[in-house]
């Protein structure tokens, strides 16, 4: 899996406006330099779950999960 995006000013984070379908990811690299990039959600593959939640913090179980759904993002809970 492979997503495509533009790196966003972390200064700015709080003034970022989400519109709908808007994937916003927070990255570390090995020194701890934090990066936010604003995926182009068209890379997200259709159909397929691309972010699983666990449920209540577990490692396992799995609470719900976002899917790109006729090009939107969506909630599923449980994850179908």
């Amino acid at each position: 899996m492979s997503w495509i995006g533009v790196e966003e000013n972390v200064a700015t984070l709080g003034n970022i406006k989400l519109k709908a379908n808007t994937v916003l990811v927070v990255i570390s690299d090995d020194t701890g330099k934090v990066s936010v990039v604003k995926v182009d959600h068209k890379s997200i593959a259709e159909n397929k779950p691309f972010l699983q939640v666990a449920a209540g913090g577990a490692a396992v179980a799995l609470g719900g999960c976002w899917k790109r759904i006729g090009g939107d993002l969506k909630w599923f809970n449980p994850c179908v």
